[in-house]
C-alpha cells in the first residue's frame, strides 16, 4: 500500500499508519481519499487486527484540516463529496474508521487540532504524551467542528466538558485530555511507544471470534447512541453549511489560511488572537 500522505508499515498482524503530510501534516482532500480507500481495504483484510496510527512529523499529529481545501471542497465540483445529504465527507470517513472489524489505537505524541482531533476520537482507544496539545480552534472563526467531532466529543466526554472544549478553543494538554477522557491515558514521551507496541502485540494474539464478539457487545450497548450521534451528525452539517455562508466566518477562514505555517500552528490558539486583534485594530 503505498500512499503520498500516509506511511504505512507492517509489523506481523499489527499496522503502523503514520501520518505523513509535512510540514503540518494538514488533513486533505487527498489525505480524506487515502484514508478512504485504506480503511476499505481494512474492512476486508484478514491479517490485520490491530491499526496504530501515528505521525512521521515530531510535532504534529495532525494540525487541522487545510483550510484551501474546505474552499476547494465548496467550490470545485471535481472534489468528491458525501452520498447523503445529512453527512459530509469527513463524517463519512471517521464513521466507517470507527466501525472498521480491527482495534485502532492513536498514538499522538504532538498537536492534535480540527479535523485531526475529529479523526483521533472516531480510534478505539487512544494515548497521548502530557505535551501533546489537543484542540477545537473553530469556535474562534465563528465556526464549530462539522467531521463528527462536536457530536463524538459530547456522546465520550459528556457536555458540560465538551462545551469547554468546544467553546474555550484552546489547546488542552495531553494530561487535561486523559483526565476529560478525550485518550485513555497519558504516558511519558519516553514510556508512550514501548506502551503502545506491548498493547498492540497483546490485542494481535486474541483471535477474531473474540475481538469480533466484544465489538458486538459494545455495538449493542451503545446502539441507542448510534441514532443521537447521527442526529448530531444532521445538526453539525446544517450548521456548516449556515455558518459557512456568512461572511465573516469566511473572512475569519480565509485570516486562518494565512496562519498555516510552523510557526503560528504551534500555538495556534494564540495565534488567531492575535490576527484577531490586529484585524479589530486596522
Amino acid at each position: 500500500m503505498n500512499y503520498n500522505t500516509l506511511a504505512v508499515r507492517r509489523d506481523g498482524r499489527i499496522l503502523h499508519v503514520d501520518f505523513d503530510n509535512p510540514p503540518l501534516n494538514l488533513m486533505t482532500v487527498e489525505m480524506v481519499g487515502e484514508l478512504f480507500d485504506l480503511a476499505g481495504k481494512l474492512v476486508f483484510d484478514q491479517e490485520t487486527s490491530v491499526v496504530v496510527l501515528g505521525s512521521t512529523h515530531p510535532e504534529f499529529f495532525i494540525a487541522h484540516f487545510d483550510i484551501g481545501d474546505i474552499f476547494r471542497a465548496l467550490n470545485d465540483p471535481d472534489v468528491p463529496q458525501s452520498k447523503y445529504a445529512d453527512i459530509n465527507v469527513v463524517q463519512a470517513l471517521t464513521t466507517m474508521w470507527e466501525a472498521l472489524p480491527q482495534v485502532t489505537i492513536g498514538l499522538v505524541d504532538g498537536i492534535c487540532r480540527g479535523a485531526g482531533l475529529e479523526f483521533l476520537l472516531a480510534t478505539h482507544m487512544r494515548f497521548a504524551t502530557p505535551e501533546s496539545r489537543f484542540c477545537f480552534p473553530e469556535a474562534s472563526s465563528g465556526f464549530l467542528p462539522t467531521g463528527g467531532g462536536t457530536t463524538r466529543l459530547a456522546l465520550q466526554i459528556g457536555p458540560a466538558r465538551a462545551r469547554e472544549v468546544l467553546l474555550s478553543a484552546r489547546d488542552f494538554d495531553g494530561t487535561e485530555a486523559a483526565a476529560y477522557g478525550i485518550v485513555n491515558r497519558s504516558l511519558p514521551a519516553d514510556d508512550i511507544c514501548a506502551y503502545v507496541d506491548d498493547l498492540a502485540q497483546r490485542l494481535a494474539t486474541r483471535s477474531a471470534g473474540t475481538v469480533t464478539a466484544v465489538n458486538q457487545v459494545m455495538a449493542k450497548v451503545y446502539n441507542s447512541a448510534l441514532d443521537a450521534q447521527f442526529s448530531g451528525f444532521a445538526v453539525e452539517n446544517d450548521a456548516m453549511r449556515t455558518l459557512l455562508a456568512v461572511p465573516a466566518v469566511q473572512q475569519h477562514l480565509r485570516q486562518l489560511a494565512e496562519l498555516q505555517d510552523v510557526d503560528h500552528e504551534l500555538d495556534l490558539p494564540a495565534s488567531i488572537t492575535q490576527a484577531a486583534a490586529a484585524t479589530a485594530a486596522k
